[in-house]
């Protein structure tokens, strides 16, 4: 099975799908591999982690057709970005029949220039979360270790059976990673519930709750560039080890 597009999907919000989809794809160019990342995201988080704002050409103007081309912002040599801006809200309002594939479209023509792509999917599952889906090989389910960690997941993977079935049907559920763990009884005993569930679908990484992640973002850097022996840097380190093995 092919692994190259990988959509960080969870139609919750707080489960650490900007965060993963930064230090992942960090974790992986620093590994040796050539990464783009795509926000898709409206709120442009992911952009914005990168201290990347206000740009002058964005994801939006792809699908608001006033570019043809994605536009790719250099971070470092191996490890791109196609940032986002708010006025992506717009199409999750207005969607057309031809859209739901304009992200596969546009990524075709480099998709050969990289050896992984990640795009960071917005909160819902609109129109924009499809995109990904069709356009991905497989998805990558972020679930926060919480009271509600397993409420959703049928719809999220009903989402992923339809498109798989009716618009891709090479997509795969490539695992859930579990996010912001503790140490507390409740804790462990969610992210035991999550393992019984879905079996070897969660990755044996899991991600610590770490302040220094927080710190990264608000410092406008990745986990490896703010805090490298931090328990985030080795949790996504070890993370992106497990995808690419």
């Amino acid at each position: 099975m092919d692994n190259k597009i990988i959509s960080v999907a969870n139609h919750k919000g707080g489960c650490a799908k900007t965060t993963s989809s930064l230090n992942l794809g960090r974790a992986l160019s620093i590994l040796g591999f050539k990464v783009l990342l795509v926000d898709i995201d409206p709120q442009a988080n992911l952009s914005q982690s990168l201290g990347i704002e206000n740009e002058r050409e964005t994801i939006s103007d792809v699908f608001n057709q006033k570019l043809e081309h994605l536009p790719v912002v250099k971070v470092s040599d191996t490890f791109h970005l196609v940032p986002a801006s708010f006025e992506l809200s717009a199409i999750e309002l207005q969607p057309t029949i031809n859209s739901y594939f304009l992200l596969k479209k546009k990524l075709e023509p480099i998709e050969k220039d990289y050896d992984y792509i990640l795009i960071d999917c917005p909160p819902s599952l609109g129109i924009l979360t499809q995109n990904a889906l069709i356009a991905s090989d497989s998805v990558l389910i972020t679930v926060e270790a919480g009271y509600f960690a397993l409420k959703g997941l049928d719809t999220m993977y009903g989402l992923i059976s339809s498109i798989k079935e009716n618009l891709n049907n090479g997509l795969f559920v490539l695992g859930l990673a579990i996010t912001k763990t503790t140490h507390t009884n409740l804790n462990k005993e969610i992210t035991q519930n999550l393992k019984d569930t879905f079996k070897e679908k969660v990755f044996e990484t899991v991600i610590r709750t770490n302040v220094s992640l927080a710190e990264a973002t608000l410092n406008r850097k990745d986990i490896f560039a703010y805090s490298p022996q931090s328990y985030g840097a080795e949790d996504y380190m070890n993370l992106a080890k497990e995808i690419v093995k």
